[in-house]
């Protein structure tokens, strides 16, 4: 037996996850559970500990481990950790009875190990004994400390638990009214259970710290009446399996974004005991992002699309053409003698032409269609499921409305100016965006060369 203590003591190190998963499981059918933390991390450390005494007593005293009349159970491995859980139990207000009832499951989870290994049936039953006599001396351990405690000394044990209960319940509370998000805890029954001081502004009112903690919610306010933009998102949440949600919520008239994050609480046996409900406003990020993709995607100076903008919706625009075999039509104008318009009146004067343009191309273009500044005095047009005859007519609009502005300058002067566009169809699902450019610029250039002010289509 003793070649096999080496590789049951690696057996049990190796096993750890495994141990502690029967425990818990145990635990949680017995109602053990409910008394502990749910934190998988709490029943690792027990089952770390629980191993690491068990292999420092085999270290010790090999499988020789029976016990004696007349033996200090204080001063082997086994027993100062029993003495170190007895005190650790005891001030958190554990009965024996009830220490005992769970370190019995702990005893079994072991012995399941053994039975469900490797060892043949000789190894199997030594080593089951091992493990009940290691686990007799800690429980001895653990009863001559408990019953050994003075009146007065189990009264300090549980001031000192108590302050410490205290200072992590301040230092909860301090940290919980420092988040910069306001914080709601609701219970089971949809019930504002505490808020920190960010969620009572939220909600309109004025508050200090930890005063929503120690009062409670007298009115008994109801979340999802309170906040009824997120009454659908709470329910469907809390009827739900999930364990967390996050999600993005607005609301349209007042312009306001919310990132809402929904998560389970738990109490101590895993039962759900309410929802964590966190409420961003990120209004500004949004704003902020909106502006970065105009910014990306626009004309500085005109407002239409940029180049890069067009070319990108021109794809999707020519892809879906292609799927589905619609005809749509591409213009691109040009401002006729914009250069003396410049070196007439400024290039103010020339700025002021161009946003005219594009602002009264707004107006006459559907939402569906698109516009954008091609570079210079020359714009691009795109006109989605439009055939020849639709889309001369949008041309002749624009160019005869363009032919109609007058753009008034610093002086007084009014300029008036004209356009001549080129247009062609795309009729041919095999046609390539380049390709459709060039005959448009093509277009173009003959109305220009037959004198201006006119549509041409190629």
């Amino acid at each position: 037996m003793e070649s096999s203590l080496p590789r049951f003591i690696s057996f049990i190190t190796d096993h750890e996850d495994w141990l502690m998963d029967r425990i818990l499981e145990y635990a949680r059918k017995r109602d053990y559970a409910q008394y502990t933390s749910t934190l998988k991390e709490a029943w690792r450390l027990s089952i770390s500990g629980l191993s690491k005494s068990f292999v420092a007593l085999i270290q010790a005293k090999g499988e020789y481990i029976e016990l004696g009349p007349h033996e200090d159970y204080t001063r082997d491995p086994a027993a100062q950790f029993g003495i170190l859980e007895a005190k650790q139990h005891r001030e958190r207000g554990i009965s024996i009875e009830m220490f005992l009832g769970l370190m019995k499951y702990y005893h079994q989870a072991y012995q399941d190990l053994i039975s469900e290994s490797n060892f043949d049936a000789f190894e199997k039953r030594t080593l089951s004994n091992l493990l009940r006599r290691y686990f007799d001396r800690v429980e001895i351990a653990f009863c001559a400390t408990w019953v050994s405690s003075k009146q007065d000394q189990l009264l300090r044990e549980l001031q000192d638990r108590n302050r410490q209960m205290t200072n992590e319940k301040n230092k909860y509370l301090t940290i919980f009214d420092s988040l910069s998000m306001p914080v709601f805890i609701v219970d089971p029954e949809g019930k504002i259970e505490n808020m920190n001081l960010e969620a009572s502004s939220l909600m309109g009112g004025r508050s200090v710290s930890g005063s929503t903690y120690y009062t409670g919610n007298k009115d008994e306010i109801y979340f999802a009446e309170k906040f009824p933009w997120l009454a659908e998102s709470y329910n469907d949440f809390v009827q739900g399996e999930k364990k967390k949600v996050s999600i993005e919520k607005s609301l349209d008239k007042k312009e306001q974004y919310f990132h809402v994050s929904l998560s389970s609480s738990l109490d101590i046996s895993g039962k759900f005991s309410g929802t964590i409900v966190i409420v961003e406003d990120i209004t500004h990020r949004k704003k902020m992002e909106k502006e970065l993709e105009t910014l990306a995607t626009t004309d500085p100076l005109t407002g239409a699309k940029n180049r890069r903008s067009f070319l990108q919706r021109f794809e999707q625009e020519l892809a879906r053409n292609q799927r589905y075999g619609h005809t749509l039509a591409l213009l691109i104008l040009d401002i006729d003698h914009f250069k003396e318009i410049n070196d007439t009146y400024g290039h103010d004067a020339g700025d002021k032409v161009l946003k005219r343009l594009v602002a009264e191309a707004h107006g006459i273009l559907r939402s569906t269609d698109l516009f954008g500044r091609w570079g210079g005095e020359e714009f691009i047009v795109l006109l989605p499921e439009s055939d020849k005859h639709q889309a001369l007519t949008v041309a002749e609009r624009l160019r005869n409305n363009f032919s109609k502005i007058e753009v008034s300058t610093e002086s007084g002067s009014l300029i008036r100016f004209t356009v001549s566009i080129g247009m062609t169809l795309v009729e041919n699902k095999d046609d390539r965006l380049d390709d459709v450019i060039i005959k448009a610029d093509k277009a173009l250039y003959l109305a220009k060369n037959q004198g201006r002010n006119r549509v041409v289509i190629r």
